[in-house]
C-alpha cells in the first residue's frame, strides 16, 4: 500500500477531490485529515508574532562576547575531561 499526501488551500476544493478519488477503484480510502491548531507541538512552525517576539526578547537579553564564550566552552570542556578520565 502507497500513501499519498495531496495538499489543497480551498476547503471546497478538497472536498470535491475527496469525492472524486472516493470513485477510483483502486482506492482503498480516502480522508480529509483534521488538525487541530496545537500551540504546545513543538513540530508546529512559529508564527509570525512568535518569531518577531524571539528577536525582540534576543536582543534584549545580555550578551557575552565571543572571547568569553572561548574561554566559557574551554572551561566546560576541561571540566568535562577531568570528570571522563576518572
Amino acid at each position: 500500500m502507497q500513501k499519498v499526501i495531496v495538499n489543497i488551500d480551498n476547503p471546497a476544493d478538497a472536498d470535491l477531490f475527496l469525492k472524486m478519488v472516493e470513485r477510483l477503484a483502486f482506492v482503498e480510502s480516502a480522508k480529509i485529515e483534521v488538525k487541530e491548531y496545537d500551540w504546545t507541538n513543538p513540530s508546529r512552525p512559529a508564527t509570525e508574532e512568535e518569531c518577531e517576539q524571539m528577536i525582540l526578547d534576543a536582543e534584549a537579553s545580555p550578551s557575552i562576547t565571543a572571547e568569553e564564550a572561548h574561554a566559557y566552552s574551554l572551561k566546560l570542556i576541561e571540566e568535562w575531561r577531568k570528570g571522563n578520565t576518572k
